[in-house]
């Protein structure tokens, strides 16, 4: 990357930083599809990131990280610390990764519950995220990590291809969430200089096209769409009462995230 191109993917951060709501968002992907084989490792790695625009931030430790077996227990498992690229910005960047070997065939779930951390408009956010892990069988791909604010699938949420739906519900401590809305946005493996990203009639960038949302209804269903292979990111928030961090009281909002993994319609026979 020459200095013009440094100087384009710094103004570019910076202009994302100060003009849009975006906020990190915790990964936990694989390097292929979300697919296991019996007793065969399988790698999932973690990380900090905006979606859309393929941007890696410093990962924190998780205050909980444990998979959720097709029976419901819970294993703790874990994680090793390793390094991402930030092609934004050429920089190295914190994430983790863990290795499951399943003893079981069926549904499982990789559950991780961040810290608190404050963000620059002075909320206290709590992320959750979690992302199936489908083993040879269907069984117990409806289970809940057990998370404040969890989206619970009502489509079995593997196996879909370029432009499938998927139908959830959102659940906040053990109700259906009456209100809110669902954001759905594509993960991007590499940054996404400026100059590439989606542009309106004006010339400015198109973050409805990289952002879709969806209003949730009085039981906390909604329905989504995807357009394009590779992995998505369905999330959800909920403002939730306030809480001391520090000597200062700040309003707390939990970010929940659900992963999912979509085929090219060309390699689904």
């Amino acid at each position: 990357m020459d200095i013009k191109q440094i100087y384009i993917s710094i103004l570019f951060f910076i202009f994302l930083l100060f003009q849009t709501s975006f906020a990190y968002k915790l990964f936990v992907i694989t390097l292929s599809d979300n697919y296991g084989k019996l007793r065969k490792e399988k790698i999932f790695y973690l990380g900090n990131s905006e979606p859309s625009f393929g941007i890696i931030h410093d990962l924190k430790p998780p205050k909980k990280f444990f998979l959720l077996t097709p029976n419901h227990d819970k294993i703790k498992l874990t994680l090793l610390r390793t390094e991402y690229e930030d092609q934004s910005l050429n920089i190295k960047r914190i994430g983790y990764q863990t290795k499951i070997i399943p003893e079981h065939k069926g549904d499982y779930y990789l559950c991780i519950e961040g810290d608190f951390v404050l963000d620059r408009e002075g909320k206290l956010l709590k992320h959750f995220s979690k992302t199936p892990f489908h083993v040879e069988i269907e069984k117990g791909w409806d289970n809940l990590c057990e998370f404040d604010l969890e989206i619970k699938p009502q489509t079995r949420p593997y196996g879909f291809r370029e432009h499938s739906i998927f139908w959830g519900q959102v659940w906040y401590k053990n109700k259906p969430l009456e209100t809110g809305i669902v954001e759905v946005e594509k993960f991007s493996p590499s940054f996404i200089p400026y100059e590439d990203l989606p542009k309106d009639s004006y010339g400015e960038i198109n973050y409805p096209y990289l952002k879709k949302t969806v209003k949730i209804s009085k039981n906390g269903f909604f329905v989504v769409s995807f357009e394009e292979p590779g992995w998505w990111l369905i999330t959800i928030r909920k403002k939730s009462g306030a809480k001391y961090y520090g000597n200062t009281l700040y309003p707390v909002e939990l970010v929940s995230h659900l992963w999912i993994y979509v085929y090219p319609s060309k390699n689904i026979k």
